[in-house]
């Protein structure tokens, strides 16, 4: 449950962004109307810096993917990103239920990709949470 509920809380804080964009989330239909946003959880081992107690750090990267139509859509791209940036700023606390979400560091804009059809702005968010 702690997982889900980390993802329930940084997905809130994206879903609070507006204007809203259509988003794809993990394991739903893919969307090709542009513009849109794509949403991957990665997670690391849990780290355990107790021993003998139940407390460990979940630690991870929210990666936030822009798609926008090519050779038109690099501001509108750009804009979209400093929103999300805004709506997770470093040090900020996301909650859902009893679990916290701290944001580790500033939001990294990455490098913008041309794809075949559509430009790719992808925006990586360092989370941990500390769970009992």
């Amino acid at each position: 449950m702690t997982i889900t509920n980390i993802q329930i809380a940084l997905e809130k804080a994206l879903n609070n962004i507006t204007p809203a964009i259509s988003t794809r989330w993990p394991n739903t239909k893919i969307i090709k109307t542009l513009p849109y946003q794509e949403v991957y959880f990665f997670f690391a081992p849990p780290v355990h810096n107790e021993l003998g107690t139940g407390l460990h750090r979940i630690d991870g990267l929210l990666q936030v993917s822009l798609f926008y139509e090519l050779l038109k859509g690099k501001n509108e791209a750009m804009a979209r990103a400093e929103l999300i940036r805004q709506a997770f700023p470093r040090g900020s606390s996301h909650s859902e239920g009893s679990t916290n979400v701290m944001i580790y560091r500033s939001p990294h804009i990455k490098q913008m990709i041309e794809e075949e059809d559509r430009l790719h702005l992808p925006i990586d968010i360092e989370f941990y949470s500390y769970i009992n």
